[in-house]
């Protein structure tokens, strides 16, 4: 191992001691129950620069890597989801700040996309959960929201379909994603959040992977799915999206 090799390896493993430590969870909340508009050095440190290097990272550990952090983190995120995040009214406004830790977290415990597998029984079990959890939080959204979705609960169902979209790569999840008759909760959203691009998308990716295209077309918004597919594979090609992957997953969900 070269010296260079060495000291990745030692940055990396400070990285996952760090994250795995309870403290990384503590901080999470005191963001999450402050939604502050700057994070300090030490909890930017800890929720944005430690996780973007495990992201980042690409070595030969990186698997043990990503399941040591499931392990440690799976049953307290199901936890902070279900507790914080219940659906009903009033909803927190997410700052800036902890829409971009929430996105970094979920990068490292859900990003199949990435290669990476579900190598454990416990972690598929507890992303099955999750994927329990976040159906009766949309499900509630949909209920005491019937025309309109309060534009305080946009973040967090922007992150809640993120997350399911990530599920739809693995096929025993998209089995369990089934089970849970998601359709008419996501025809639901499509319909009271129509002019919302981003959670379209989303939406319309799920539906492409856990329906046939007779489900589909039984939506009431089902024409809208080629408009936003087409306009977001444009706006790739033009230099609109930087994030090659989001346009390899948009692909990878037409083609399925």
């Amino acid at each position: 191992m070269t010296r260079k090799s060495k000291s990745l390896a030692l940055e990396i493993g400070r990285a996952v001691d760090q994250v795995c430590s309870p403290l990384c969870a503590q901080m999470f909340e005191i963001v999450f129950k402050e939604q502050s508009s700057y994070l300090s050095n030490e909890q930017r440190i800890l929720l944005v620069y430690y996780p973007n290097e495990i992201t980042r990272y690409q070595g030969n550990r990186r698997q043990e890597t990503i399941e040591r952090i499931r392990h440690t983190h799976l049953k307290w995120f199901n936890s902070w989801l279900g507790e914080h995040n219940t659906g009903r009214p009033s909803y927190v406004i997410w700052s800036s700040v902890m829409v971009d830790i929430v996105q970094h977290i979920t990068n490292i415990l859900f990003r199949i996309d990435l290669d990476e597998k579900i190598s454990s029984s416990d972690s598929r079990n507890e992303f099955r959960q999750v994927a329990n959890t976040i159906k009766c939080i949309l499900l509630s959204i949909n209920q005491l929201n019937p025309v309109a979705i309060d534009l305080a609960a946009i973040s967090l169902v922007e992150e809640l379909l993120l997350i399911l979209f990530y599920f739809t790569l693995d096929r025993e999840l998209v089995n369990h994603l089934k089970s849970l008759r998601l359709v008419d909760i996501m025809d639901r959203l499509l319909r009271t959040l129509n002019k919302h691009d981003e959670i379209n998308l989303q939406a319309h990716r799920i539906l492409a992977i856990i329906t046939n295209e007779a489900d589909i077309k039984q939506l009431q918004n089902s024409a809208r799915i080629t408009t936003i597919f087409i306009s977001f594979i444009n706006d790739a090609i033009n230099g609109g999206v930087t994030d090659e992957a989001r346009l390899h997953n948009s692909l990878r969900s037409l083609k399925d």
